[in-house]
């Protein structure tokens, strides 16, 4: 069965039985937990920092984009998402409906292992419960699947043990606009929301518990994000903060994202014309 029939699916699911469940933690005796941020540059500090977990059970949480994966070029990168953000209407390279164009990116763009043939080894070795957590949408679910397993890494199994996913509507209050987050093979897809409130959300629905959990992302803010959360929870925390990507935008990336944007464009031009023009009449999907 593919990815969208089953997506559509999970959707159908979603919505007859899944609503807000809002941001309680689950129940914790842990009134003091422990919590501590440590800056790496290889995943191979993952296996250590899980040893020192004792008796403790443990949830490792694992971004994907420059953490797991990385672009070998800057259009469509990470790196090039953050550039889009600071960029004016009518800069150069500047795109219209951004998400939209991100998800053309995904679904044909190739990525590569941040750390070719060790980080899939390091990772696909790891005995703990494990969740890939990102901040994409699930409708990109399809090649951030392609790319993790053509990079070479194992999908984490369901927390839960179940064969099925899940996709569901989620509001950070009763009264906000709805977005949606999926679950399944083992990565949760939350659509730019607060990771460490997903993470407690995500707990609550599948009715489990840990005494500690690590992440391993090279977004500060998702590290701060994860610890004011587990802190609330009285989960004990540790954040992997990896710097091994360089974010730096040169002048040569700043022109690389302009001639890629450019490219696109004519191809869209050539091939899909009416898509092309609702970018650039702002009829954005996304």
């Amino acid at each position: 069965m593919s990815t969208r029939i089953l997506l559509s699916f999970f959707w159908l699911i979603g919505l007859s039985g899944c609503g807000h469940l809002g941001t309680k933690a689950p129940l914790t005796t842990n009134p003091n937990p422990e919590s501590q941020v440590i800056e790496v540059k290889t995943l191979a500090a993952i296996p250590g920092t899980l040893a020192a977990s004792g008796s403790r059970k443990t949830l490792l949480v694992l971004d994907i984009d420059d953490t797991l994966l990385t672009s070998a070029g800057f259009f469509g990168s990470d790196r090039w998402y953050e550039w889009q953000k600071t960029l004016a209407d009518g800069a150069p390279g500047k795109v219209p409906c951004k998400f939209d164009v991100i998800a053309l990116n995904y679904e044909a763009g190739t990525q590569v292992a941040t750390e070719p043939g060790d980080g899939p080894r390091i990772v696909n070795a790891i005995g703990n419960d494990t969740l890939l957590l990102t901040a994409r949408n699930p409708l990109y679910r399809s090649g951030t699947i392609r790319e993790l397993k053509r990079a070479g890494y194992t999908l984490p199994r369901q927390l839960d043990d179940s064969a099925d996913g899940r996709i569901y509507r989620w509001r950070r209050e009763p009264a906000a606009p709805p977005v949606m987050v999926s679950y399944d093979s083992g990565v949760l897809m939350v659509s730019g929301q607060d990771k460490g409130v997903m993470l407690l959300d995500l707990l609550q629905r599948l009715n489990l518990r840990y005494g500690r959990v690590v992440l391993v992302d090279d977004g500060k803010k998702n590290i701060d994000a994860m610890q004011a959360a587990m802190h609330g929870a009285g989960i004990d925390y540790t954040g992997l903060y990896y710097t091994r990507i360089d974010k730096t935008v040169t002048a040569t990336d700043r022109s690389a994202g302009a001639s890629g944007w450019n490219a696109m464009r004519a191809l869209l031009q050539t091939a899909f014309p009416e898509r092309l023009a609702d970018f650039d009449a702002g009829r954005c999907a996304f």
